[in-house]
C-alpha cells in the first residue's frame, strides 16, 4: 500500500491576499523608514546647528573681550574691534581672526578686526586685509542653519532690545532656523538668540 501525497496550489484569491498583505508591509516598512530618515536629518540639523552658534559665541567673545574699542555700522551688520597697543614683551595680545596665525613675536600683526556677512558667508577680516577668514556659512532662509547675525551697543538699540547704559560691550543677535520649513507654513518663522559679549580692562587700572 502506498501513501499518495496530493499537494495543491494558491488559489488566485489566496495569492491576491498574500501580495495585498506583503504591499502592507512594504509599506509600512518605507513609511518607517521615512521617518527614521527624517528625525536622524533633522537631528544632524540641531547638531551642526548647536556647533556653528557655539563657534560664533566663542569667536566673538574671545574677539571682544580684548577690544579697546568697539564700533557698530552698517546698520548693525558690520562689527569693528580695535586692540589695544602693544609689544610682544605684553601680556595683552592683539585680536586675531579665529583660526589666524600669529606673526613671528607671537602676536597678530592685526591691529583690528571686522565681523560681517557678505552674501551667504558671516566673514572675519583682519584689518585692512583683503582677505576675510569664513566663520559660518549662512542660510539662505527657511534652511535649517543661521540666517542673519546682528551687532548693537547697548545705547544703540534702547527699548527695542539692547538696554542699559554700559557701553564696554556689545549686543549680539543671531537670527537662526532649527529646521527646514516651507515658507507657507504659519509656523515656518526664524528664531533669534541675542546675548551680551564684554570687554575686559587689560590696562590694569584701578
Amino acid at each position: 500500500m502506498t501513501n499518495q501525497h496530493h499537494q495543491r496550489g494558491f488559489t488566485l484569491i489566496e495569492m491576491m491576499i498574500s501580495m495585498f498583505l506583503g504591499l502592507i508591509i512594504l509599506g509600512g516598512t518605507i513609511t518607517a523608514y521615512q521617518a527614521i530618515s527624517s528625525v536622524s536629518e533633522q537631528r544632524d540639523d540641531y547638531y551642526k546647528l548647536q556647533d556653528e552658534l557655539m563657534y560664533i559665541h566663542r569667536a566673538l567673545a574671545s574677539s571682544i573681550k580684548v577690544a579697546k574699542e568697539i564700533e557698530v555700522s552698517d546698520e548693525g551688520s558690520r562689527l569693528t574691534l580695535t586692540s589695544f597697543n602693544s609689544t610682544a614683551s605684553d601680556e595683552i595680545k592683539k585680536i586675531t581672526c579665529p583660526g589666524s596665525g600669529p606673526d613671528q613675536n607671537g602676536q597678530s600683526s592685526a591691529g583690528s578686526v571686522n565681523y560681517y556677512a557678505d552674501g551667504a558667508d558671516f566673514l572675519c577680516q583682519p584689518g585692512d586685509s583683503d582677505k576675510s577668514k569664513k566663520i559660518v556659512n549662512l542660510s539662505p532662509g527657511n534652511v535649517a542653519g543661521i540666517e542673519s547675525v546682528r551687532f548693537c551697543r547697548l545705547l544703540d538699540k534702547g527699548e527695542k532690545g539692547c538696554k542699559g547704559d554700559d557701553l564696554d560691550g556689545v549686543i549680539v543677535d543671531i537670527d537662526y532656523y532649527d529646521r527646514s520649513c516651507d515658507p507657507d507654513e504659519e509656523d515656518c518663522d526664524s528664531k533669534t538668540l541675542s546675548f551680551h559679549l564684554a570687554t575686559r580692562d587689560l590696562t590694569g587700572a584701578p
